[in-house]
């Protein structure tokens, strides 16, 4: 039964690894009809894959438990922060901004509950902290990045 999971969680982080990679081309084409199109179908994603809409409604460190394993939390943080980008270049700044915030917080808490330092996407976190203007995190979240540094 393990072992089902884990493949599960593994296609998982497939599928949105492959829809980051649509989201990352379409910013970088930069053709709104394109932008707006990979904007559903990355809700779409979200909602499938994630169940978005009920896991939004959670703080990120439930968030966390409830898609662990890691690996799965990360993959969630990155569809969200190229979710992000797409919502700023669509001149959604607020949404843009609250994603971003998000991502950041479930990849400190992925970064918390992982028993691989190697497999902790710093890169990315660094990428969500370089953000302009900077993400405000809740005391938690500055503990754990403090921790993390």
């Amino acid at each position: 039964m393990e072992g089902e999971r884990y493949d599960w969680v593994m296609v998982q982080v497939d599928e949105v690894g492959s829809a980051v990679r649509k989201i990352a081309a379409a910013i970088l084409d930069r053709e709104q009809d394109q932008l707006v199109e990979v904007d559903q179908a990355s809700d779409s994603l979200l909602e499938d894959v994630f169940d978005h809409s009920r896991i939004a409604l959670v703080d990120a460190r439930t968030a966390a438990l409830i898609l662990r394993p890691p690996a799965r939390i990360r993959a969630y943080a990155r569809l969200l922060a190229e979710k992000s980008r797409l919502l700023h270049e669509l001149g959604r700044e607020e949404s843009s901004h609250g994603l971003a915030r998000r991502a950041l917080e479930l990849q400190l808490e992925a970064a918390e509950l992982e028993t691989d330092p190697n497999a902790i996407d710093r890169e990315a976190i660094e990428a969500l902290l370089d953000r302009d203007p900077p993400l405000r995190l809740g005391p938690r979240h500055q503990d754990l990045l403090a921790r993390l540094a």
